[in-house]
C-alpha cells in the first residue's frame, strides 16, 4: 500500500509539474506574441513617419531598432523592404498578357544568375489550378519545395532576388532593386546598362528615373506602371528574448493598409 500510494503520489506531482511547465510556456509564447504584435505597429509607424518627413522608407531596410526592454528581456524589431525584389505572384496575374510578360522577366532572372531557366514554366504551371481557369496565388515561397528542379542550391541562390506579394500587380522599386531584378524584369535592359542606373539611385520620383538615359532610351513613359520609387510591402522581423530564450516572428506588412490586414505571420519562418 505504502509502495502504491508513493508511485501515485509521484505521477501526481510529474503530472503536475508538465502542466506547470505546459502552462509556462503557453503564457510564454502568448507573451512573446503580444511584443511582436505590439513592435509590427511600431514598424508601420516607422514608415508613416519616414514618408511624413520625406525620408524614403527604403533607407530603414534592414536595420535593426534599438532594444527596448520588457519584463523578463527585450525586444527589437527591423523592416526588411520587398518592393526591390521580383514578386514570383507576377505570373499569377488575372491579365494574360501581364502573366506572360512576368513569366519570361522571371525566366531571364534565371538566366542571369545562372540557373535553368526552364524553372520558370515549372513555378508558373504550379499556380494553375486544374480544371479552374486561373491562376493560384502563392502564399510563400515555400510552397515551391515540391518542384523537381527547386534545390536547396537554387532556393539559396533565388531568395535574395525574389519575393511572394499579395498583389500581383506591385511595381519594382528602383531605389532597391538589384542590377539583376532590374534587367530581367525591363526587357530590352541589360544587366551592365541597369547597374549604371542604379549607381545613381536613389531617385526622389518616378520621373525622375523614366529620364535617364537607360530607361529614357526603353521608351521611359511605357514603364510608368512597372516602376516605382516607393515600396508599399515590408517584411516585419521581430525578434523577442524573454527568460533568456529568443523567439523571431515575422510577417508581411502593407503599409498603406489597416493596422490589422494580415497576410503572412510566422514563427521564425521569414
Amino acid at each position: 500500500a505504502v509502495a502504491l500510494a508513493a508511485v501515485l503520489a509521484t505521477e501526481l506531482l510529474e503530472r503536475s509539474q508538465r502542466e506547470l511547465a505546459r502552462t509556462r510556456a503557453i503564457t510564454e509564447s502568448e507573451r512573446a506574441w503580444q511584443f511582436a504584435t505590439g513592435l509590427e505597429g511600431l514598424a508601420r509607424d516607422w514608415v508613416r513617419r519616414a514618408r511624413e518627413s520625406g525620408v524614403g522608407a527604403e533607407l530603414l531596410d534592414g536595420r535593426w531598432s534599438q532594444p527596448f526592454e520588457v519584463a523578463g528581456g527585450m525586444v527589437r524589431a527591423r523592416l526588411l523592404d520587398q518592393g526591390g525584389r521580383f514578386n514570383l505572384n507576377a505570373m499569377a496575374s488575372a491579365d494574360p498578357d501581364q502573366a506572360r510578360a512576368a513569366a519570361l522577366a522571371f525566366r531571364r532572372l534565371l538566366g542571369e544568375l545562372d540557373l535553368d531557366p526552364a524553372l520558370s514554366e515549372s513555378v508558373r504551371s504550379s499556380m494553375r489550378s486544374p480544371g479552374a481557369g486561373r491562376s493560384i496565388p502563392l502564399a510563400h515561397w515555400s510552397e515551391l519545395e515540391r518542384l523537381e528542379g527547386w534545390t536547396p542550391a537554387v532556393r539559396e541562390r533565388l531568395l535574395p532576388f525574389i519575393t511572394v506579394l499579395p498583389d500581383a500587380g506591385t511595381r519594382l522599386n528602383l531605389n532597391l532593386a538589384t542590377p539583376q531584378v532590374l534587367a530581367a524584369w525591363i526587357e530590352g535592359l541589360e544587366p551592365e546598362p541597369a547597374a549604371r542606373l542604379l549607381a545613381r539611385a536613389p531617385f526622389e520620383s518616378l520621373d525622375q528615373a523614366l529620364a535617364e538615359p537607360e530607361l529614357a532610351q526603353l521608351g521611359g513613359t511605357v514603364l510608368a506602371d512597372r516602376l516605382s520609387t516607393r515600396s508599399d510591402w515590408f517584411m516585419v522581423h521581430a525578434q523577442v528574448t524573454l527568460d533568456g530564450e529568443t523567439r523571431d516572428f515575422h510577417s508581411l506588412m502593407h503599409a498603406p493598409g489597416k493596422r490589422y490586414d494580415a497576410r503572412y505571420t510566422s514563427f521564425g519562418i521569414p
